[in-house]
């Protein structure tokens, strides 16, 4: 079924200040030169399933930026709603599409960056984007030889574009990334960093569904010296069907894989200690409501109409 004009974004995105997918933006310099760029290109992988309703706010942001040495890789894991046909109208943007199925998002992300080229690596799920002049400022920190992964910042918003929390930069050493565990994170979406320190650590752990980011953070900071740019770079969407709330669940088993990693056995400890608490205080719970008059009248009630019954 081909798509209807009306699944196209016609509203500003938060931050934009034009409509994305109403413009006809120059392609890629890429697309008419494959030799070497004058410039840094950056490599952004979009893993995606099943995203039909946000992956155009994705691509639309990368494709608008003022930088045009980017290449951009998706990998969609067998996507059944309007993914692909989102997708087949950007084809002259893009370097490379797979469509098949995965082991989820961290298997989709390295395989994706087995096709890159560029020199800087970044990777926006499908229902994130960019603000602008990101990709500029991104190539202005690397112009320093020095810089091998850098944070920005950016804002949380809701599926219908509400502010919800800032989020700022932050330097990523270990004690950083221990304050994690106090709400104080970075926004992945914001981070990028050269290939070959990407090589270096062998891409994210595929045995993380959630946290693979995380875990990535602790290899790049125990081997270089991240920098913080004071940037708002990235958007990350925070809705009830997104897989950090959707799974929510499963972080904390992640973030004890990730704590016992590291020898972080403090923090194991603490966040071990929590859940068996939290435990405790649902058992009470329970027990106040078991005891409690209005269910003892309503279990006697049906003890008896089982016996009426037989």
């Amino acid at each position: 079924m081909k798509s209807s004009q009306k699944s196209l974004t016609r509203q500003p995105l938060y931050g934009w200040s034009l409509p994305l997918s109403a413009l006809k933006p120059p392609l890629p310099k890429e697309i008419f030169n494959s030799g070497p760029t004058p410039e840094l290109k950056i490599s952004i992988v979009i893993p995606t399933l099943n995203q039909g309703n946000t992956i155009e706010d994705t691509i639309c942001s990368i494709i608008n930026q003022n930088y045009p040495y980017y290449e951009i890789i998706i990998m969609d894991g067998g996507s059944v709603d309007s993914t692909l046909e989102v997708i087949d109208r950007y084809r002259p943007y893009l370097a490379h599409v797979t469509s098949a199925p995965d082991k989820g998002q961290s298997q989709a992300i390295n395989r994706g960056f087995e096709w890159a080229t560029g020199d800087i690596f970044a990777w926006l799920n499908s229902d994130d984007y960019y603000l602008p002049g990101a990709l500029t400022k991104v190539i202005e920190a690397f112009s320093d030889p020095s810089i091998e992964f850098m944070v920005g910042a950016g804002d949380v918003i809701s599926i219908d574009h509400k502010f919800l929390r800032f989020v700022p930069e932050r330097i990523l050493n270990r004690e950083a990334l221990i304050d994690w565990k106090n709400d104080r994170w970075i926004m992945q979406q914001s981070c990028f960093w050269r290939s070959s320190l990407w090589h270096r650590v062998g891409g994210v752990d595929e045995s993380l569904g959630l946290l693979m980011d995380y875990d990535l953070w602790f290899r790049f900071s125990s081997i270089c010296q991240p920098a913080a740019v004071d940037q708002k770079l990235g958007i990350m969407r925070y809705y009830p069907e997104a897989k950090t709330v959707k799974f929510r669940s499963k972080t904390n088993q992640e973030l004890a894989y990730v704590y016992a990693k590291y020898g972080l056995y403090d923090e194991l400890r603490e966040l071990v200690a929590s859940l068996v608490d939290q435990n405790l205080d649902l058992e009470s719970e329970l027990w106040a409501i078991k005891s409690s008059l209005p269910f003892r009248l309503l279990k006697r009630l049906y003890f008896s109409r089982s016996i009426t019954a037989r």
